[in-house]
């Protein structure tokens, strides 16, 4: 009988010549579970059942599921976010964690710009007037520029500089809280993150969820921010308190938010869906088709390789190979 890899990516081709194919070759089962909802960690555990390999999606990896699947050598994360893994835990049981960094950074930078610029040019709200039947030239929808104005970025990583790189283009001042930077990116001016609140006249979240970061952006820097101001957030969802955001939009405090990352996936009756001047997707920033082609395969490469006793090209816990 042939081990198996679950795949809970919600696309993934078994018989691409450099994803499915490569596993059958390998003598690698494909079993597909693609996450839609919401699943539990003993709801998981069922789904991976012997598997020796997951590609997976932001699925819920705690220490119960290690010791439920004891066959599991590798889980293959398609993006890199790992804040669903329990990467300490993965360790002890002897899981290999890898990410495919490289493959959509530039694609979360195309749909930060987007959502700004949809934001700025108000373009959701004049879309729904227009099927509505008004036709608001120079009155209350009114857009506001991206040039000339102040975006403030919250964390400046890879994506955070493929942001600055787009901006550029815009005349826009940019200025960036990062705490781990010594030194400002080019065309930038590092700042804290009070100084960045009061400035802003965009905020574009980039930075990882971690203990630090989480509920960052919560009542208190929302009322610190400039009225009128606008936030986007494509990293993930843990650092915003939705709640306080959607309180600070309805008052008028904050103009709108571009929100492509949840606290919870999906979203439920999440307080925002209510708001007219809140643009959401359903975390789709990193994703294109380009993207999706090299996070599916490098996925599927750090299992083979794992599975053939190698270190995968970018493991969070090489240890766990070799321990």
């Amino acid at each position: 009988m042939s081990a198996d890899v679950v795949v809970t990516w919600p696309v993934y081709d078994i018989n691409g010549p450099t994803t499915g194919a490569l596993l059958t070759e390998a003598g690698l089962g494909i079993r597909l579970h693609p996450r839609t909802g919401n699943r539990s960690p003993a709801e998981l555990a069922e789904i991976l059942g012997d598997a020796v390999g997951v590609i997976a999606s932001t699925d819920p990896f705690d220490v119960s599921v290690f010791a439920a699947c004891p066959n599991l050598k590798v889980i293959a994360r398609t993006g890199v976010g790992v804040d669903a893994i329990d990467v300490q835990a993965a360790t002890h049981a002897g899981v290999v964690v890898a990410t495919t960094p490289g493959a959509n950074e530039e694609a979360v930078a195309d749909h930060a710009l987007a959502m700004m610029l949809a934001l700025q040019r108000r373009l959701a709200e004049n879309d729904a007037a227009i099927r509505e039947g008004r036709w608001d030239r120079a009155g209350s929808l009114t857009p506001s520029d991206m040039y000339g104005a102040t975006i403030g970025l919250v964390g400046s990583g890879v994506i955070g500089r493929a942001v600055i790189r787009r901006l550029r283009g815009f005349g826009s001042t940019v200025c960036v809280y990062d705490p781990y930077l010594d030194d400002a990116p080019e065309g930038t001016e590092l700042v804290d993150l009070p100084t960045l609140l009061a400035r802003s006249d965009v905020i574009s979240v980039h930075a990882p969820l971690t203990e630090s970061t989480r509920g960052l952006l919560g009542a208190e820097a929302f009322a610190a921010m400039k009225p009128g101001a606008y936030i986007v957030n494509v990293s993930r969802g843990g650092i915003i308190d939705e709640e306080a955001l959607a309180q600070a939009i309805r008052t008028g405090h904050l103009a709108g938010a571009g929100i492509d990352t949840f606290a919870r996936e999906p979203i439920g009756d999440s307080p925002l869906r209510e708001l007219p001047t809140v643009i959401m997707s359903p975390h789709i920033a990193g994703l294109s088709h380009r993207s999706i082609e090299a996070m599916t395969e490098q996925a599927t490469q750090a299992v083979l390789d794992v599975v053939a006793g190698r270190l995968p090209a970018h493991p969070k816990n090489p240890e766990a190979l070799h321990p």
